[in-house]
């Protein structure tokens, strides 16, 4: 149809022919239009909430961070644990200093015999009674005058005097001896060696008291005490009736005098230098 036989038209024609002209590009009717809508809308539906419950989420999350930050909790510890101890456990290898002596303070010196003879019968004077055998001395010790043997070291050293006995109170035989050595003005006062195991008395004398566990059973006690002027005596006592050797065996339990009995008779004014 031209122009100019539309424009004889009505309009009501025109708008007619028009909508049918519109109609016409679309295709045919789909049975099946319904069916796709409906399931596109559930689509959409379902992404929509989708999508809240995600913002949900994260709305939650930031909450809790920032409840978080506002008020930390205490970092969690592990619960404290107590330590117990056994009254009843004991070392397997023995110490090799006890510092169970009793302080020298608290012990009597004794006087001791005869400051002439020999020094072995010296030190048999001081002993508890019992049997005393093979005694043997180096050197002299005469009313507090020291007879050393020649220098070992030096002119300010020298081989002690000293006494050995074999000594038996009932028990079982064992070696005491005492040694009487002058010049020691170096080793006066405890030094390194601290308390219990060493003791400064009034007078400035140091007494030193160790208990040594040695090869095969072998004990030994022993007690030194240094005067502040350079003397030191020293005895000491085992339990065994050769002394110390490397293939020594005990011939009793412990050593026939107990470490106070042994400052007694290291501390004796028997053994101090003659006042002028």
């Amino acid at each position: 149809m031209t122009p100019d036989q539309q424009s004889d038209q009505p309009p009501g024609q025109r708008l007619h022919d028009a909508l049918q002209h519109t109609s016409a590009r679309f295709g045919p009717h789909r049975a099946d239009l319904v069916t796709l809508a409906t399931a596109r809308g559930r689509r959409l539906r379902l992404v929509r909430r989708a999508q809240l419950g995600a913002v949900t989420a994260l709305v939650t999350v930031a909450g809790v961070l920032g409840a978080a930050q506002l008020h930390p909790r205490p970092a969690t510890q592990p619960p404290a644990v107590t330590p117990t101890f056994s009254a009843s456990a004991t070392p397997s290898i023995p110490p090799t200093y006890s510092p169970t002596h009793p302080a020298a303070s608290s012990v009597t010196p004794l006087a001791g015999g005869p400051r002439s003879g020999p020094l072995s019968a010296q030190l048999a004077a001081f002993l508890p009674p019992g049997t005393t055998t093979r005694l043997s001395s180096t050197g002299s010790f005469v009313n507090g005058r020291v007879t050393e043997g020649p220098p070992e070291d030096g002119p300010d050293t020298g081989k002690p005097a000293a006494g050995v006995v074999l000594y038996d109170d009932g028990k079982g035989p064992a070696v005491v001896d005492v040694s009487v050595l002058d010049s020691v003005l170096d080793a006066v006062g405890c030094g390194r060696t601290l308390p219990p195991l060493c003791e400064v008395l009034a007078s400035g004398t140091a007494v030193n008291t160790d208990k040594l566990s040695l090869a095969n059973g072998q004990l030994m006690w022993v007690a030194t005490a240094t005067r502040p002027d350079g003397r030191r005596v020293r005895v000491t006592a085992v339990n065994s009736d050769q002394g110390i050797t490397d293939s020594g065996r005990p011939t009793r339990a412990e050593p026939p005098l107990t470490t106070d009995q042994l400052q007694a008779i290291a501390l004796s004014p028997h053994w101090d230098r003659p006042t002028q």
